[in-house]
């Protein structure tokens, strides 16, 4: 998920009036490296819980896809307990693949099939990129079945409207059900003893992140936030109500 992150974050100015489609102006682009560590909690100190929320509303995240990785990720500097730098650079995208390979995680076509899915015979299967087949066999042969998880997640077409693979939309789908019927918040222990009855009620009657930031913060949404949805960009059109039910609809 690492390419979502941006390379700077685009700050907002949430001491003006909201401009088109609510959208606040803008001061400055922040470096991603001055936002983390000990450093960066000071900086977003600073910043300010509402500066941060608006601007990370109004900004989009990046696409998953190859040569998509953040490059302040490819040369972090790590710190340990205390804060203090360590002396050797992590690139976190070549480690991210070596973790994988030494704890034997399955490559891209044996994981397919353990998802009981189809796997690639050749490199045109995977993707359309006409860019990307000529490397994927610079590093790999034409041996499929050695492509590396992550790079073959990152490679693959991806599914008409949607913003990952079927390979990774399968892992969500099977996963997010395991963890509602895993979750004891969500079956034994889902009752007024354990949640309060003002927190089973908030529970209950909350349907989207929007809810939870209204909760807490009423004004922001109101004021900033043109889009339905709290993970669309936040000056995007707002979405027309639609009262039928999502699994009843057809298909565009």
């Amino acid at each position: 998920m690492h390419p979502l992150l941006p390379d700077h974050l685009l700050l907002r100015d949430v001491s003006a009036a909201p401009g088109p489609n609510k959208s606040p102006p803008l001061i400055t682009q922040v470096p991603m490296p001055d936002l983390i560590g000990l450093k960066g909690e000071q900086a977003l100190s600073k910043i300010g819980f509402t500066s941060q929320m608006v601007s990370m509303g109004h900004q989009a995240c990046g696409a998953l896809d190859l040569w998509n990785y953040p490059l302040w990720l490819r040369d972090l500097i790590a710190q340990d307990k205390n804060g203090k730098e360590r002396p050797d650079h992590v690139d976190l995208a070549a480690l991210e693949v070596y973790r994988d390979r030494e704890r034997s995680v399955a490559r891209y076509n044996e994981f397919r099939r353990g998802m009981l899915l189809i796997p690639i015979s050749k490199w045109e299967d995977l993707t359309d990129d006409d860019e990307a087949i000529p490397v994927l066999r610079e590093v790999y042969g034409d041996d499929v079945e050695e492509l590396d998880l992550l790079v073959g997640l990152m490679a693959e077409k991806k599914i008409k409207g949607f913003a990952i693979s079927e390979t990774a939309f399968v892992v969500f789908t099977v996963m997010a059900s395991r963890r509602l019927k895993a979750d004891r918040f969500f079956t034994s222990n889902f009752n007024e003893e354990t949640y309060t009855e003002k927190g089973l009620k908030w529970v209950n009657t909350t349907e989207s992140l929007k809810d939870v930031i209204d909760r807490h913060y009423p004004e922001m949404t109101k004021k900033w936030m043109n889009s339905s949805s709290v993970f669309s960009v936040w000056d995007s059109p707002p979405t027309p109500h639609n009262p039928i039910p999502l699994y009843l609809r057809i298909p565009s």
